[in-house]
């Protein structure tokens, strides 16, 4: 069993550190929200509100494309355990 399974690993790790490089690292929250006080003006408010807005898209951005990543992974994985197991009934050309 554990042929099997570093033979999976070995098919699979390239395409999960191809699409983790891909997503890259997580946005940082605004550093607007450690200036804001108790006594922060509207202005300096809005501010920070337009930069923590902006902050949800890219952390949205990101999280899509970890889901992604995580998909063509599991298709990845997949596709690795079909081609073994083609191979270890005999075949030869195995897709």
């Amino acid at each position: 069993m554990k042929p099997l399974l570093a033979l999976l690993l070995i098919l699979w790790t390239p395409a999960v550190l191809a699409q983790s490089r891909r997503c890259a690292e997580p946005p940082r929250p605004p550093l607007c929200l450690e200036r804001l006080g108790s006594s922060s003006d509207n202005q300096a408010v809005a501010y920070c509100r337009s930069e923590v807005n902006a902050y949800r898209s890219r952390l949205n951005r990101y999280l899509d494309c970890l889901a992604d990543a995580a998909e063509q992974s599991r298709r990845d994985l997949e596709q690795a355990e079909r081609k073994l197991e083609c191979h270890a009934r005999g075949g030869s050309i195995c897709p």
